[in-house]
Order: structure tokens, then C-alpha cells, then sequence
């Protein structure tokens, strides 16, 4: 746009040099310079009418430190090519805060579908916005363009890499009993919501648990099993809070800890919620993890907040919205890196040496 605004300006002072000094072949190089200016003009307005774009993920998780094709597809239905064309993607990083944007530069063929690599490169770890957000198109001389704004993009996760680190689980732990919607597949307990299995009747069973109509059917005395419900002995809580200065080492950090606890606990078949302080939503927001699935569900979801400078105790905030839930453990991990365990620091990992402090951590619950 402000090439072509220069080029009114130059019309124009030809125009007005041309009548000052009354000659003849500056008259005829304005007018020239005029009908170019106008037709140039005229075939961008239509050119952008015949260009449509849009980005494409091939997959929406990337590895830190490799790269990740985002194809850019470009779709001209003129008859025309173009020799020259501009897209500006932008990538925002939602931990980090920062945005980078990079202008790529390129050329579409005549009348079809055009397709164009950008290798989008995460050098931190968390949730990337990657985005198509302007394209400029330019007329057939390749001096001047119009500019379009688009907004074509999505969601890339790069995930923490997850270190495994010792859990030791206590007899309570393992034998929590609570109220859950989750069941335990391979003992039976006493939540009669819930069958867990149907058996023949031995010794020692009691009468109330004959399955009557199933004893009638089969001619033989059969027992109901009630299930045992898989309870949360453990609440991992984060309490990231970022600074006015955010320092990539500190957050990569952060994440790399906070998902390796996670990955270890449900290692080592510690059912537990991770939960944390939803500035999106203004609340406690908790996911269920005791899979590799649902670690994924969490991760996922954890990467895609937004944190203020300021946010409330998540401590705090967690006791009051489950007031009646009991749980046995309450980790805390906090932006300076320290891990506690029911209000009592167990670990204070330093920004340097910190891989090493992790990798020779036990936790005893």
C-alpha cells in the first residue's frame, strides 16, 4: 500500500513538473506513469479476489528443537500466475508470552492449488499458535501489492520431554479408599453402584450377595462382587505464576519437572489429579491422571493456559471447591521450582544442575 501511495505522489509531482515547464514528453510520461499506476491497481483488486490461502498441519505435536512441516496452501483461480507473492506467519508462544513473526516469500502458478513448506521450529517447550496472517500480492511488474489479511492457523503442543524418577508408595496410598467414577479392574470392593465380577459361591461368602436370578438360570448358587472404586490419594498442584520477566530456562524447567512427577506417579500406579488456578475460566481446574491417555489430557490442556503476573492461592482455591474430597498427599510445585509435600518442601531444584538434581529425586508417599 505505501508503494502505491508513492506512486501517486511521483504521478502527481510528474504531472505538476510537466505543466510548470510546459514539455511535451513529460506530459506523455505522466500519463504513462497514470495508466499504469491505475491498471496495476485495477489487476491487484482482482487478483485478490482470485487468491484464497489457508495453512494445514500434517500433525499438531512437535518435538523441541525439530523442525515441523506447515504447509501453506495457496489457491489462485485466475488464468494468470504470479512471480511474486508474500505471507507473513506469526507463532506466539502461550507460556512465554512472546510472539515471533517471519515474512516468506514465493510465486503461484496459473489457474489451481498451489502448496508451499514452512518448517516451523519450537525452541521451548509449550503451546504454539502458529498462524497465517497477512498475504501481499503483487501485480505482474512485482513493484507494487496489495496486502490481505488472513487468519488461517492452529494449535501446536510441544511436549516436555518426561524423565522418570523414583516413587515410593506407602500401603495407605495404595489402598485408598474414596468415592470415584473410576473402578478398579482387578479387586473387588464394597461400592454396590458397581459389579465387579459374578462368581460360584464358596465358604464363607454371605447370603446377601447371591445373585438369584443368575443362580436360578444356571442351577448353581453364584455370587455378585461389588467394585472397588480407584480414589485419588494424591493432588499434584501447580502454582505456576509468570514474572514481569520470564526466563525461557525457568519455564522449560518448570514443565520438564512438572510432567516427569506426573509421568512417574502414574508409573508407578499412583492414580492422582493434577490441578491448578484456570485464568481462562476464573476457577480450579483438576484432570483425572492414572494413563498414558489421560497424562496426554492433561499436558494438553495445562499447555494451552495463560498466566498472569498474579493469580490466586491455588492452595487456597482447591480446598474450597472440594471441600469433602479427602486425599492423603498434596504436592505443590511453584514457579521458583520448589516441590513440597502437605506444606513441607521436599526439593528445590536451582536453574543450574537442575537435570541432575531431578534425575537422582525420590519421592516417598
Amino acid at each position: 500500500m505505501y508503494r502505491i501511495l508513492f506512486g501517486i505522489i511521483l504521478t502527481g509531482t510528474l504531472f505538476y513538473v510537466s505543466v510548470l515547464y510546459k514539455s511535451t514528453s513529460m506530459i506523455v510520461l505522466s500519463y504513462a506513469a497514470a495508466v499504469w499506476l491505475l491498471s496495476s491497481c485495477l489487476f491487484l483488486i482482482w487478483r485478490m479476489r482470485t487468491v484464497q490461502c489457508r495453512v494445514a498441519f500434517p500433525i499438531a505435536i512437535a518435538e523441541c528443537g525439530k523442525p515441523l512441516t506447515v504447509r501453506i496452501f495457496l489457491q489462485n483461480r485466475s488464468i494468470l500466475p504470479c512471480l511474486r507473492f508474500q505471507c507473513q506467519m506469526e507463532q506466539q508462544n502461550h507460556f512465554l508470552h512472546r510472539k515471533k513473526k517471519k515474512w516468506l516469500q514465493g510465486s503461484f502458478a496459473a489457474y489451481g492449488d498451489n502448496s508451499y513448506d514452512y518448517l516451523f521450529v519450537a525452541k521451548d517447550y509449550g503451546s504454539y499458535d502458529v498462524r497465517l496472517r497477512k498475504v501481499r500480492v503483487y501485480d505482474l511488474t512485482g513493484l507494487f501489492y496489495f496486502e490481505k489479511k488472513v487468519d488461517s492457523g492452529g494449535c501446536v503442543q510441544v511436549l516436555p520431554q518426561m524423565r522418570e524418577i523414583g516413587v515410593h508408595l506407602s500401603e495407605a496410598v495404595r489402598n485408598f479408599c474414596g468415592d470415584a467414577d473410576v473402578y478398579d479392574d482387578f479387586r473387588p470392593g464394597d461400592d454396590h453402584s458397581e459389579l465387579f465380577q459374578v462368581r460360584p459361591f464358596s465358604k464363607g461368602d454371605k447370603i446377601q450377595s447371591i445373585h438369584w436370578k443368575l443362580s436360578v438360570k444356571s442351577q448353581d448358587l453364584l455370587v455378585k462382587e461389588d467394585s472397588r472404586p480407584k480414589a485419588c490419594p494424591v493432588v499434584f498442584l501447580l502454582d505456576y505464576c509468570s514474572g514481569k520477566q520470564r526466563e525461557t530456562e525457568r519455564v522449560n524447567a518448570y514443565l520438564v519437572i512438572m510432567s516427569s512427577i506426573a509421568f512417574s506417579l502414574m508409573d508407578a500406579g499412583c492414580p492422582h489429579y493434577a490441578a491448578w488456578y484456570s485464568t481462562g475460566s476464573g476457577d480450579i481446574m483438576r484432570v483425572r491422571v492414572d494413563d498414558e491417555e489421560s497424562l496426554y489430557v492433561f499436558l494438553s490442556c495445562y499447555l494451552e493456559e495463560t498466566f498472569p503476573e498474579q493469580q490466586k492461592d491455588p492452595e487456597e482455591a482447591y480446598r474450597e471447591k472440594y471441600r469433602g474430597e479427602p486425599y492423603l498427599c498434596l504436592l505443590h510445585l511453584d514457579e521458583k521450582l520448589r516441590l513440597s509435600k502437605n506444606q513441607q518442601q521436599i526439593a528445590a531444584f536451582a536453574l543450574e544442575g537442575w537435570e541432575e538434581q531431578l534425575q537422582g529425586m525420590e519421592i516417598v508417599l
